[in-house]
């Protein structure tokens, strides 16, 4: 069976992006989701398809998470983005960019996965 959902995760740390992907995976198992390590390749991910969710972290080396956020909002602006990263200053900047949601490191599993899954439920 075929999820109805696709998601974008983008974080340059292998380790935090195999979570992420671990996560959306549980929220819906047959959930589509394409990885980017870094905000390059989260801009051609964004390019090529229409995504339900795009979750990114703020620092990659090259073109920053607040990058992908402005162009994930700039196509689609109803879409949520999700933000993760470990310096919860940056919170301001990415909402007012677009990002539907901050979430700061390190973060409850349960927490990241109910705000997925509303979010999912919501489009």
């Amino acid at each position: 069976m075929t999820s109805q959902y696709s998601i974008l995760v983008a974080d340059d740390d292998p380790s935090m992006r195999r979570l992420l992907v671990r996560i959306a995976q549980f929220v819906d198992p047959n959930i589509l989701v394409v990885e980017a390590s870094n905000g390059t390749e989260a801009l051609s991910a964004l390019q090529g398809r229409s995504f339900t969710v795009v979750i990114t972290d703020y620092h990659m080396p090259g073109i920053s998470g607040l990058d992908v956020v402005m162009a994930a909002h700039a196509q689609a602006p109803a879409r949520p983005v999700i933000v993760v990263s470990a310096e919860e200053e940056v919170e301001p900047a990415v909402l007012a960019a677009g990002a539907s949601v901050f979430i700061a490191k390190p973060f409850a599993v349960e927490r990241f996965a109910a705000i997925l899954r509303g979010f999912l439920t919501a489009s």
